[in-house]
């Protein structure tokens, strides 16, 4: 493993799938992918046109999950109740709070194939970047290469940096980042803007986002700290001029929830995945025995145990206690 320093390492883990870009070595960039989500970017279905939405132009349709999305265009003459056959163009979001955004859709030709949308390893092999599957009774390579560290900060959005900090927060109209720090504001700006084209890239965050840097009152120190956005900006974007405000947007294709959105929609999901990856690296013998919060015990269902006692060759049994903090279960 020490010679594989460019491409995507990605690990079937039970309940969530993992996937982590090395570039030269370092940590690029990761992805998560969680079992029983909804149907993704690309996926073609046919799906029940349920009401009109703008008179003409868009409408709710309906999966045959029950899921709805957003259809638009609407094909000339569809009619409530009718069946049409749709593309997903982007997968739903759950917002804080728990409010589901739906999925976007378009229409499809009727003779167009039905399928599911492309999964995480999938996605990754068709960048054409190297893939390496990692596994649960190697060396946990993904810890390894930062894999901890950069799922804290999507879970926390805080990404501290030498001289400053960004504070990513998420809304159900952008992703806003902040910026602060005690440096001077154009050297804040500065290095501010390198580490935010990083972790746009690093946490897959897309869409609409705005950014409030330190007020730059001259326009020349708007320019230098733009340049060293797009200097290490790879992601295909578009974004604004940095305003008199220090305010500046960028826009990209979004067709997924990112990082932070899937880490911070759902503790107790994150606190059960997580203990499960615990679980199936454990290098002991006899039983396993998962003591846990009784929340993150209700969400360990008979399947997921199931499904780790077959991966492990173990035992499984589990421990509800109510003493245990709901990120504090343990192995035994």
């Amino acid at each position: 493993m020490a010679d594989f320093a460019h491409g995507w390492l990605y690990e079937a883990g039970i309940g969530e799938n993992r996937a982590l870009r090395l570039d030269n070595g370092d940590l690029a960039q990761i992805r998560v992918e969680r079992a029983g989500t909804s149907a993704k970017a690309g996926a073609v279905v046919d799906a029940k046109f349920s009401q009109q939405w703008v008179a003409g132009k868009s409408g709710i349709v309906t999966l045959a999950d029950g899921q709805e999305a957003l259809l638009q265009p609407l094909p000339k003459g569809l009619t409530e109740g009718a069946t049409v056959r749709v593309e997903i163009i982007r997968a739903a979001m759950t917002e804080r709070g728990g409010q589901t955004k739906r999925a976007k859709a378009r229409p499809a030709e009727p003779d167009s194939p039905l399928g599911d949308g492309p999964d995480l390893l999938a996605e990754i092999k068709a960048t054409g970047i190297p893939v390496k599957q990692v596994h649960a009774h190697e060396e946990d390579v993904l810890a390894r290469h930062g894999w901890h560290e950069a799922i804290e900060q999507a879970e926390s959005g805080r990404i501290d940096f030498e001289g400053g900090s960004l504070l990513i927060s998420l809304t159900p109209a952008m992703t806003l980042i902040d910026v602060d720090g005690p440096l001077a504001p154009l050297e804040l700006a500065k290095r501010a803007a390198k580490e935010i084209a990083l972790a746009l890239i690093r946490c897959d965050i897309a869409g609409n986002i705005g950014v409030d840097f330190p007020t730059l009152e001259a326009k020349a120190d708007r320019v230098a700290v733009m340049a060293v956005f797009d200097a290490h900006m790879t992601m295909k974007c578009e974004r604004t001029a940095i305003n008199g405000f220090g305010f500046m947007q960028v826009v990209s294709r979004k067709v997924r929830p990112s990082v932070p959105e899937i880490m911070q929609e759902n503790r107790v999901v994150n606190a059960t995945l997580k203990l499960l990856r615990q679980a199936e690296r454990d290098r002991g013998t006899g039983g396993l025995r998962l003591a846990a919060h009784p929340a993150v015990a209700n969400k360990l269902t008979a399947p997921l145990l199931e499904e780790l006692a077959k991966r492990t060759g173990r035992m499984v049994s589990l421990d509800p206690r109510g003493e245990i903090a709901i990120e504090g279960g343990s192995i035994g």
